[in-house]
């Protein structure tokens, strides 16, 4: 009897572990994306160094050749949300203040932003990997959440949200392979390793 009630006693324990960590990381994602995407429409005009990587996502629309200094991707990625959501790449990005007026400006910030709201719940997936610790994958994440130069960053038209997101994806999968060290050649560790790559 008491054997039973060892046994019902441990598995509510650990449900309820599994309920708490679900609850922890759900509200990691909420606050992220809830912060991150609060007014990400304001200011509704060109703001710091969007006058360089709107300008030149532009310019991948409209298939004008220039040199770019960077690794392309990025602003590749940028074009291509433009793209996507309706803006045409004649908007000229002159300079920090000019208005968007008429342009459809919102999708390539949005891009930015829901990479950057994916950041928050990375750490905590790469911390909770390392340490199996609510309270350890809770703390980076919280400092990663409040983090205002961060937040500031992930909201405009900016490279540095992309480089970000691909940093912490490619850490966390990273840490998901040595995870599996123990099994190696296993699809699973084929698999994280692959998704490191492409990271």
């Amino acid at each position: 009897m008491s054997s039973s009630s060892s046994s019902q006693s441990k598995t509510f324990s650990e449900t309820t572990s599994h309920k708490n960590w679900w609850l922890t990381f759900s509200a990691v994602v909420i606050l992220s994306f809830a912060s991150r995407f609060y007014k990400v429409e304001a200011p509704d005009h060109v703001c710091w160094d969007e006058t360089h990587f709107g300008k030149m996502g532009s310019w991948y629309i409209k298939r004008t050749f220039f040199f770019d200094v960077h690794p392309p991707l990025g602003k590749m990625l940028i074009a291509l949300s433009g793209y996507l959501t309706g803006y045409d790449g004649n908007f000229a990005f002159e300079k920090p203040g000019d208005k968007y007026e008429n342009v459809n400006y919102i999708g390539m910030r949005a891009f930015c932003t829901f990479l950057g709201a994916c950041i928050p719940p990375l750490g905590f997936l790469t911390v909770w990997e390392m340490t199996t610790s609510l309270t350890a994958a809770s703390f980076a994440s919280l400092l990663i959440l409040c983090d205002v130069g961060i937040l500031t960053l992930t909201q405009y038209i900016l490279l540095d949200p992309i480089l970000l997101f691909f940093v912490m994806g490619s850490t966390y999968g990273m840490v998901k392979c040595h995870s599996g060290c123990n099994e190696p050649f296993s699809i699973q560790w084929w698999s994280w390793l692959m998704f490191t790559g492409v990271m």
